[in-house]
C-alpha cells in the first residue's frame, strides 16, 4: 500500500514535468531569441516533457509489478528510479559547475543583441529584449549604460537615454521617463537601473530554497520508492 502512495507522488511529479515542459514549449518563442539558437528552449522543453513521460512510465511499471507481484517489473522499476536519481544528481552538479558559464553566455548574447540588432522596431530582437526588461524590471545586460550611442538603437535615437521598456511601470510609465542621451538618462529615478543578467540571477537565487526543497523532497520519495520496491521483491521471493 505504501509503495502505491509513494508511486502516486512519483506519477504526480511526472505529470507536473509534462505540464511545465508544455508551458515552456508554448512560451519558448518569447525568450528563445536571447539564447542565440531559437531551438534551445524548445529542446529544453522537449527534454522536460520526455523526462515526465519517462517517470510516468516508471510509475506504471511499479503499479503493474505490485498488483500482479511480477518481480521482473519491480526490478525494472527499482533500476529506473536509481537511474533517475543518478541523472538528477549529475544534472545538479553540472548546473552548479557551469552556472558562471551560463551567466557569461547570457551577458554576451544580450549585449550582442543590444549592440547589433535591437532597433526599436517590431523585430524578434526588440520584442525579446523589451519582454525581458519588462518582466524582470531591468535595463540592459549589465546596466542602462549598455544603451550608449554605439548601439544600433542609440544611433537611431540620439535624444533618448534608453528604450521605454527600461522605464518603471512600463508600459504605463507616462512620458519623459527615458529622456537624455544614449546610455545617459536625465533621471535614473524613472528607469530600472539593474542589468537583466543580474536581475535574472537574483530571481534564480531568490527561488533556490523553493527549487531545492522540491528537488530534495522528490529525491526522498524516489529513495523510499526504491527501498519499498526492494522490500516487496524480497517478500515475493520468500513466498515463492
Amino acid at each position: 500500500m505504501l509503495l502505491f502512495i509513494i508511486n502516486f507522488c512519483v506519477w504526480a511529479v511526472g505529470i507536473v514535468l509534462i505540464a511545465v515542459g508544455a508551458y515552456v514549449m508554448i512560451e519558448a518563442d518569447k525568450y528563445s531569441y536571447l539564447f542565440g539558437d531559437e531551438d534551445t528552449l524548445t529542446t529544453v522543453a522537449g527534454i522536460i516533457i520526455g523526462t515526465g513521460c519517462f517517470i510516468f512510465f516508471v510509475g506504471f511499471c511499479a503499479c503493474c509489478g505490485a498488483i500482479k507481484e511480477i518481480v521482473c517489473l519491480l526490478q525494472v522499476y527499482a533500476f529506473l528510479i536509481v537511474l533517475v536519481i543518478i541523472l538528477e544528481v549529475v544534472a545538479a552538479i553540472l548546473a552548479f559547475v557551469f552556472q558562471d558559464d551560463l551567466i557569461k553566455f547570457m551577458e554576451e548574447n544580450i549585449n550582442k543583441i543590444i549592440e547589433e540588432e535591437y532597433d526599436g522596431s517590431d523585430n524578434a530582437a526588440t520584442q525579446s529584449i523589451d519582454l525581458v526588461q519588462k518582466d524582470f524590471n531591468c535595463c540592459g545586460a549589465t546596466s542602462y549604460d549598455d544603451w550608449d550611442s554605439q548601439t544600433v538603437w542609440g544611433g537611431l535615437n540620439p535624444g533618448l537615454a534608453v528604450p521605454e521598456s527600461c522605464c518603471k511601470d512600463y508600459p504605463n510609465h507616462g512620458t519623459g521617463c527615458n529622456a537624455g542621451t544614449p546610455g545617459n538618462p536625465t533621471s535614473t529615478n524613472k528607469i530600472n537601473i539593474d542589468g537583466c543578467v543580474d536581475a535574472f540571477t537574483n530571481w534564480i537565487q531568490d527561488n533556490y530554497l523553493i527549487v531545492g526543497g522540491v528537488c530534495l523532497g522528490l529525491l526522498v520519495f524516489e529513495i523510499f520508492a526504491v527501498v519499498f520496491a526492494c522490500c516487496l521483491i524480497s517478500g515475493i521471493n520468500k513466498e515463492a
